[in-house]
């Protein structure tokens, strides 16, 4: 219902009505005003012409036996006069229409005692209303005043007459109205039904449908309106049409597209996406959602590198501008993680390398150089050429687990996987180790549970991850310590667990005990032919059999490796 009053019909009809009230209480004021004013001038002349009447009678006859006949003469039944006193000079009623006696004083009867016609209007204390009174002094032959003649009359009948014209007044307004209403509803509907027309043959090309076309009922300011209507619909169908196919072509070029595309508005909320953009960025994008939070980037740099997980982007930003007016941005993102992880094991292989060469090079160039120019006797000369070849071995075991390392990262997808007895694989581990044990007469105890199910796994990879968690804790452990070797099974995981007695790890270097070259202590794990490549390994190879490996460790107590793999 508000909504139909918001139409230009019933606007239209409104403004009519409006108008035609208006005008008739513009009417109604001025014709009120003017029939008041004229029937109270009417009886102010009547009474002001009693009251002369009645003074000029009592000129030089102020006796008291004539005055009520006087006041009767005036108080006749087709009279307006309703109340008539006479006064002396003094103010005292000398006669009156009501019998009233006693000392009367108005400012009109004041008035009238200094020579002048005085009126007023008040309250009639007999009746309810309003009465107007005159009050005329009273002149003898002397020219002196010898009373005052107060005389008043109801208004009631005025108000009457005037009530009457307000009803035939408002009577008349109401019918104006009516009649307006219907006139305005008539015209009105001419006007705003080619309105509706035009507006539901809008509604539908708005929907889509640009087959449309209006009917030209006249050839007015409607009808042009129609002609113009139609043409363009036909337009826009056309012009339409052209967009479209030029956005499909745009469409289908960048959804195709190797690189992510992200569009959004001035405001930052995305417009457009492909799924290059979704895949790269890990997010499930949507149009309306904005770009902040995703993509932190200032607008200002037109080339920026941002990680996003584990891939790192390059991100290219245009603006796209509009009369010098900046409307938005397109930012065309290209995945270089490959390009960044080559780079990056690069400089890590080219320093760590460096950085664990460089101290057995010099060793043995040392060593070399004492005995190229020294006489060295034949038992330092054993003894420096063992030492050579020892920092020699080290080097060829550096070099080994590098290639090893490499290897795997590069050859990851070509492993030999098969279905493995776990405990069969430990044990050959084991047999081969059990030497270096017994060398630092520590105890090697193996606890493997009966095998429920065989493990996929390659075989010599494996056999890689068992002899470096072993071999580390032989020779991180003091002699006559122990180690131990144990086997879980479960539904889903095949777990192995080397544990020991030996130093431990210290707290702080647990997070890091698997990075490369990392050691807890340099010096010691160099003394013991460490090259810090060996966990780095056993994790690398871990995670190519989709399993995990954790490790426990408390100083001085000893540690606790579990390898955790899936059967797949």
């Amino acid at each position: 219902m508000r909504s139909r009053f918001k139409s230009i019909q019933w606007k239209i009809i409104l403004i009519y009505t409006l108008l035609i009230l208006v005008a008739m209480e513009i009417i109604w004021v001025y014709l009120y005003k003017s029939l008041e004013n004229y029937h109270m001038n009417n009886f102010d002349n009547y009474l002001e012409a009693q009251a002369r009447g009645i003074s000029f009678t009592l000129k030089d006859n102020m006796d008291a036996k004539s005055l009520k006949n006087v006041i009767n003469m005036y108080m006749g039944p087709n009279s307006n006069v309703k109340y008539v006193y006479i006064l002396d000079n003094k103010g005292n009623i000398l006669a009156s229409s009501t019998g009233d006696r006693g000392k009367m004083m108005t400012p009109a009867i004041v008035k009238a005692l200094s020579g002048e016609i005085g009126s007023e209007v008040t309250d009639d204390y007999n009746s309810t209303g309003k009465i107007k009174s005159f009050a005329m002094p009273v002149y003898n032959s002397d020219g002196k005043i010898n009373g005052v003649v107060y005389i008043s009359g109801s208004l009631n009948g005025i108000y009457e007459t005037l009530w009457d014209v307000n009803l035939i007044l408002s009577s008349a307004t109401l019918f104006a109205v009516g009649i307006t209403m219907v006139l305005g509803y008539i015209l009105s509907k001419t006007i705003t039904d080619p309105i509706k027309e035009v507006t539901k043959y809008a509604q539908k090309m708005a929907e889509g449908n640009f087959d449309v076309t209006i009917k030209i009922k006249s050839d007015d300011e409607i009808g042009k309106l129609g002609e113009m209507f139609n043409f363009l619909s036909l337009r826009l169908k056309q012009t339409l049409n052209d967009i479209q196919g030029e956005k499909n072509k745009i469409e289908a070029i960048i959804q195709f597209m190797t690189d992510g595309v992200v569009a959004t508005d001035a405001k930052g909320n995305i417009i457009h996406y492909n799924e290059a953009a979704e895949k790269m960025l890990n997010v499930k994008l949507e149009l309306g959602m904005p770009i902040e939070g995703i993509l932190n980037l200032e607008k200002e740099d037109a080339v920026a590198t941002m990680n996003c997980g584990n891939k790192v982007l390059t991100v290219n930003i245009a603006p796209l501008k509009s009369n010098q007016q900046i409307e938005g941005y397109v930012y065309v993102l290209h995945d270089i993680t490959e390009q960044h992880k080559l780079d990056a094991m690069r400089k890590e292989f080219v320093a760590n390398v460096s950085h664990e060469l460089r101290t057995p090079l010099a060793t043995i160039k040392s060593y070399v150089e004492t005995l190229l120019y020294s006489n060295v006797d034949a038992e330092y000369l054993k003894r420096f050429l063992k030492i050579i070849d020892s920092e020699t071995d080290r080097m060829t075991r550096l070099v080994k687990d590098l290639l090893l390392l490499s290897k795997m990262d590069s050859e990851d997808k070509n492993l030999k996987f098969e279905h493995k007895n776990l405990n069969e694989v430990i044990i050959d581990v084991i047999n081969r180790l059990s030497i270096e044990a017994h060398k630092k007469n520590q105890k090697l105890i193996v606890d493997l549970q009966e095998v429920p199910r065989h493990v996929y796994i390659d075989k010599d990879k494996m056999e890689q991850v068992i002899v470096n968690l072993v071999t580390n804790a032989i020779k991180y452990t003091p002699e006559n310590g122990m180690i131990k070797v144990m086997t879980e099974y479960d539904e889903n995981f095949a777990t192995f667990i080397v544990e020991d007695n030996g130093i431990g790890i210290p707290k702080e270097d647990l997070p890091r005990i698997f990075e490369r070259f990392y050691r807890v202590d340099k010096a010691r794990s160099r003394e013991l032919g460490g090259t810090g490549l060996g966990l780095s390994i056993v994790k690398q190879i871990v995670e190519l059999h989709k399993g995990e490996v954790n490790i426990e460790s408390e100083v001085g107590k000893g540690t606790i490796v579990r390898v955790k793999l899936p059967y797949q």
